[in-house]
């Protein structure tokens, strides 16, 4: 064996010259591979992060409206405090009054407020016209309210119930008779 040709020793162990175009290729697909993972490991990570503001979003709203529920069940209390003012005199009266003030003033700290009605023009998003009548204020406009509304952080949770202005067109008058 020491006397064999060192050439052909040399041709069957060192294996041939490596297919540079395979090689190349095989990079090439790598490359793409990893850039693929790579784009959609940045859409994963945005995703996440949309996730987490949407959640961050979703518990901020969930702490500003918790007391919605509770506030919507004492409109009603709120409403016969209102009547019970408008129906006592005197010093029952001033009492009635000072008790619906500390408790409208506790309801605004939570996100409450009174929509303003009377004498404004109507609009069907905070208003719900009960009755028309004919007045001296102009048409569309609110004469009465019926029933208070009330919005909760900027979101109507009651409409107002109010009687609206509507002018009789002398020309429908004539046809209606």
């Amino acid at each position: 064996m020491a006397n064999e040709d060192p050439e052909r020793v040399s041709a069957e162990t060192v294996p041939a010259e490596p297919d540079v175009a395979r090689l190349q290729r095989e990079l090439e697909d790598a490359k793409k591979r990893f850039e693929d993972l790579l784009a959609r490991l940045a859409y994963l990570q945005a995703e996440l992060e949309n996730t987490r503001k949407r959640a961050d979003r979703e518990a901020e709203q969930a702490v500003l409206f918790a007391n919605e529920s509770l506030v919507a069940h004492l409109l009603p209390v709120l409403d016969d405090l209102d009547a019970a003012v408008q129906s006592a005199k005197g010093k029952d009266g001033r009492g009635l009054e000072m008790i619906r003030e500390n408790f409208m003033r506790a309801l605004k700290e939570s996100g409450l407020e009174e929509i303003p009605a009377e004498g404004l023009p109507f609009d069907p998003y905070v208003h719900e016209c009960v009755h028309f009548v004919d007045d001296d204020l102009p048409d569309g406009h609110v004469k009465e309210i019926v029933q208070k509304g009330y919005t909760f952080r900027k979101r109507v949770m009651r409409p107002a119930r109010v009687v609206v202005v509507k002018h009789q067109d002398p020309e429908q008058g004539e046809q209606d008779g």
